[in-house]
C-alpha cells in the first residue's frame, strides 16, 4: 500500500496525471515526492515509454492514412511528400502530448530561467524576484521557443522502429540530471526546490540506486549510447548545479524545470544523430 502511495506521488508531482488523493500539492505530499526522489528515473522511464508508444501508433496511424491518400489520388506518386507530412504532423503532434502530460511545469521552469539570466547585471535577490514574476521577456521566449524546437527537430527526425526506446532514454537522463542536481546542489531554503535539495543532499547511497537504475536501462535498451545519454544527464546535471548557484544562490524549483527540459533535448541529440 505504501509502494502504490509512494509511485502515485511521484507519478502526481511529474506528469499531470490525475491521481486521486495525489492532486492536492500540500507538505505531506511533496515530503514523499522528494524523499523518494531517486526513484525519478523510473518514473522518467514510465513517461518515457507513454510518449513513445504515442509516436509509434501515431506514425502507423498517419502512414496508413495517407497511404490510403496517395493510392487514391495520385496513384502512388506522391510517397516522399507524404512521408515527411507524415514526420512532420507526428512530430508537433508528440511534442504537444508531452507537454501536456508533464502540466508545462518544465517548461515554466525553463522559461523563469531564461527571465532570470536575461538580466545581466542583476542580483541574486533581482533574479530571483524576476523569475518569480507574472512577466516573460524576450530571454525567456526565446530559451523556451529554441528548446522546444531543437526537441521538435529530434523527433522529426528519430526513427519509429526506435522512438519508444529513445525517449525511454531520454527522460530518464533527464530525471537523473534534477537527482544529481538534488544531491549536490546547494539549497537556499526557499520554495520547493530546498524540500528536493534537503531530502538528497549528500545521500550518497540513494544516487548511487538511481544511477544504477538509469545506467542499466541505458544499456540495456540502447547499449553504449544509451550509457552515454545517461552519463551526459548527470554531467549536465553538475553543470547546472554550478549554474544555479552563480544565478540564484543555490537550487530552485525552476532550475529542476530548466534542467530537465534541456537534458531530455540533449540526451536526444545524442541519441538521434
Amino acid at each position: 500500500m505504501k509502494a502504490l502511495r509512494v509511485f502515485k506521488g511521484l507519478v502526481a508531482f511529474l506528469t499531470a496525471i490525475p491521481l486521486d488523493a495525489c492532486m492536492q500539492i500540500d507538505e505531506d505530499f511533496l515530503g514523499i515526492s522528494a524523499r523518494f526522489m531517486f526513484l525519478f528515473p523510473l518514473i522518467g522511464a514510465l513517461i518515457g515509454f507513454l510518449v513513445g508508444l504515442y509516436a509509434l501508433l501515431l506514425n502507423h496511424l498517419l502512414s496508413f492514412l495517407f497511404g490510403v491518400l496517395n493510392a487514391t489520388f495520385f496513384s502512388g506518386s506522391q510517397e516522399t511528400l507524404f512521408f515527411y507530412l507524415t514526420r512532420a504532423i507526428s512530430s508537433v503532434m508528440v511534442l504537444s502530448f508531452l507537454l501536456v502530460l508533464i502540466g508545462l511545469q518544465h517548461t515554466d521552469g525553463l522559461v523563469d530561467v531564461g527571465n532570470a539570466i536575461g538580466i545581466r547585471k542583476a542580483s541574486v535577490e533581482e533574479r530571483m524576484e524576476i523569475a518569480h514574476a507574472w512577466i516573460v521577456t524576450r530571454t525567456g521566449v526565446l530559451l523556451a521557443l529554441l528548446v522546444a524546437f531543437c526537441t521538435l527537430l529530434l523527433i522529426f527526425l528519430a526513427g519509429p522502429e526506435t522512438i519508444i526506446r529513445f525517449f525511454v532514454v531520454a527522460e530518464i537522463s533527464a530525471k537523473l540530471a534534477m537527482v544529481t542536481c538534488a544531491w549536490q546542489g546547494t539549497s537556499i531554503k526557499r520554495g520547493k526546490g530546498s524540500i528536493f535539495v534537503d531530502s538528497m543532499k549528500r545521500r550518497h547511497s540513494l544516487y548511487l540506486i538511481s544511477l544504477a537504475i538509469s545506467l542499466f536501462v541505458g544499456a540495456t535498451l540502447l547499449g553504449v549510447n544509451g550509457v552515454l545519454a545517461v552519463s551526459l544527464g548527470m554531467a549536465v546535471g553538475g553543470v547546472f548545479i554550478v549554474f544555479s548557484k552563480r544565478i540564484f544562490g543555490g537550487m530552485t524549483g525552476d532550475i529542476f524545470g530548466a534542467t530537465n527540459e534541456i537534458v531530455r533535448m540533449i540526451a536526444l541529440f545524442v541519441l538521434v544523430l
